[in-house]
């Protein structure tokens, strides 16, 4: 018998497989001329893939059973806590993420690498944290996250983000890639009489392409701090990778130009298509109440031009805009925006990210604000994390020294996540540029 979490996975890819094979006979049987043999054939894929799946989840169930068995008979050694037996299956911490926190731990303590750290977690009564299908690159001591703490760390990091905070949809890519049709133009509809023709109906079509796209950091973490096995320190160590990570995603979902490599960013979507001409605008008039509320109905007034409800829209925006429109006063010295003090803006919610700069310009002194409908945002995922540690490699710090983790004591976390971002409308998004707001 497989190790639970490799049947557990390959009852995912077997269900996956069922469901292409599933879609694969739906649309043959759409289409109006469908060729028999076709038919046939598509059929016996999708019964062979039924009959697979079938099989992974009978295994995965009888491993349960005999994982469920092994744990009722556990006897645990004397002297060691109740809650914590030192079996084969680690007990989950009860905080989303914990278990990261101490993976890393462990690997940091066994420097980078994996069989060590195994032999570290047994010890420590944690003989489930490492197992064998978490191995991407023993020798370079890098690991695949299992599924269920990436989908923890993942649901931690989403919020954390400003871009996934505001709900965009999610959508898994197991094949690093998706393809989707996007409408460009609506039908022709119009009125006559019984003897005239009726206008031509039909859509035209853009395509939303996602391809997964590497992102990668590197955090450094006191060995001092590692040595210290604690929940203090797996917390501690699990934030910092999120916020890290959080970062470094928005700031590509955001701003990113699009490369080979690289997010196109939620600015750059509209480039190079007709809503540029009505959804890039510039900012108009002074700083005074009347001029920003005009500009900020501009941005709204994009979004309902091109049917997208702007009531369910999401701000974005500089901590130095923020400030701007939280401390601006009308005539009366009567807040403007009073309501910025609980995160919204004219009704809508309003995230500040320091990813939004404020030094854009010929005069380095303009900045942007961003006007979202999360409903029209698609963001696709690829496999989990994968992590790798190492206390003997070299990195540069934020000033671009090189710096050494040998002798600055330190360990060196890799983390590498991939996904893509895209619009399923692009008109819903609207941009404000040359915004000059600031306080005095």
């Amino acid at each position: 018998m497989g190790d639970i979490n490799d049947l557990r996975r390959a009852r995912k890819a077997a269900a996956e497989d069922m469901q292409a094979k599933a879609d694969a006979l739906t649309s043959i049987e759409d289409q109006e001329s469908a060729d028999d043999a076709a038919l046939q054939g598509a059929q016996a894929a999708f019964d062979a893939a039924k009959a697979a799946f079938d099989k992974a989840n009978r295994q995965v169930k009888r491993a349960e059973e005999v994982e469920a068995a092994s744990a009722s008979a556990a006897v645990p050694e004397p002297g060691s806590e109740p809650d914590a037996p030192r079996g084969s299956a680690i007990a989950q911490p009860k905080e989303k993420g914990l278990q990261f926190g101490a993976m890393l731990r462990t690997l940091a303590a066994a420097g980078g690498n994996v069989h060590t750290a195994r032999v570290i977690a047994e010890e420590n009564g944690q003989s489930g944290l490492f197992s064998a299908q978490n191995v991407s690159s023993a020798a370079a001591g890098g690991f695949l996250v299992p599924e269920d703490v990436s989908s923890e760390v993942i649901e931690l990091l989403r919020p954390a983000s400003v871009v996934t905070a505001m709900g965009p949809r999610i959508v898994p890519m197991p094949d690093g890639n998706l393809t989707q049709n996007r409408r460009a133009s609506g039908a022709n509809f119009g009125y006559g009489d019984e003897g005239t023709d009726a206008p031509v109906t039909g859509y035209t079509y853009g395509q939303m392409k996602l391809s997964a796209k590497k992102m990668r950091g590197i955090i450094p973490i006191s060995n001092d701090l590692l040595r210290t096995a604690s929940t203090a320190v797996d917390r501690m160590v699990r934030d910092d990778a999120i916020a890290d990570a959080a970062q470094i995603q928005d700031r590509y979902f955001l701003r990113g130009a699009g490369t080979e490599f690289a997010p196109k960013g939620l600015r750059f979507q509209l480039l190079g298509t007709a809503a540029a001409a009505t959804n890039i605008l510039a900012m108009t008039g002074g700083t005074n109440v009347q001029a920003v509320n005009s500009n900020l109905g501009r941005m709204e007034l994009a979004l309902a031009n091109a049917n997208v409800p702007y009531a369910g829209a999401h701000w974005i925006m500089s901590p130095r805009t923020a400030m701007f429109l939280t401390n601006l006063v009308d005539g009366n010295g009567n807040k403007a925006f009073p309501e910025m003090a609980s995160g919204q803006l004219r009704r809508k919610p309003v995230h500040v990210t320091t990813e939004m700069p404020s030094n854009l310009g010929a005069g380095g002194n303009e900045s942007e604000i961003m006007l979202v409908h999360p409903m029209h945002v698609v963001i696709g995922e690829h496999m989990g994390i994968t992590i790798a540690m190492s206390d003997q490699a070299a990195y540069r710090d934020d000033n671009g020294q090189l710096q050494s983790s040998f002798s600055r004591d330190e360990t060196l976390m890799r983390m590498i996540m991939q996904h893509d971002l895209g619009l399923r409308h692009l008109p819903a998004v609207a941009v404000m540029t040359g915004v000059t707001w600031a306080d005095q």
